[in-house]
């Protein structure tokens, strides 16, 4: 004897072994015609086409603009080097200016220096150098 639910079961089993085709309540109960399919295939082979081509045209402007966003990139980084490059010479030129003042300025303190003991030394030289004369006048 079978139970409730076996009955239930076989029930199930039953129903769920039918297909579309066999309810008349699918919504996919009318035919179309080779033609109209031929028809549609175009129009959806057509639509395709459209959005490839869109696609495509996005994808080159895309493109596009990515390397022109990269060209004005690469000259802004390129102006700022060159603006930061100039910044480093001018202040390497001034710091070397001012070493060069500064030697120079020693240098000449130096000479100057040299030039009092020469005169200096040219009193004595003088004297002595008249000394020996004199010494060699006497003898």
């Amino acid at each position: 004897m079978r139970g409730a639910g076996d009955a239930h079961a076989f029930a199930i089993v039953a129903y769920s072994t039918k297909t579309f085709k066999d309810e008349p309540s699918s919504p996919r109960t009318f035919r179309m015609s080779k033609e109209e399919t031929l028809q549609r295939i175009k129009q959806v082979e057509a639509q395709i086409r459209t959005m490839k081509e869109e696609a495509e045209r996005e994808r080159e402007a895309t493109l596009r603009n990515a390397r022109r966003e990269a060209l004005e990139l690469t000259e802004q980084v390129q102006e700022r080097a060159e603006a930061r490059y100039r910044e480093i010479v001018d202040a390497a030129e001034a710091e070397i200016e001012s070493e060069r003042e500064k030697l120079l300025a020693a240098a000449r303190e130096d000479a100057a220096r040299m030039v009092a003991q020469g005169k200096a030394n040219v009193d004595r030289a003088v004297d002595l150098v008249v000394g020996k004369f004199r010494g060699a006048i006497r003898a």
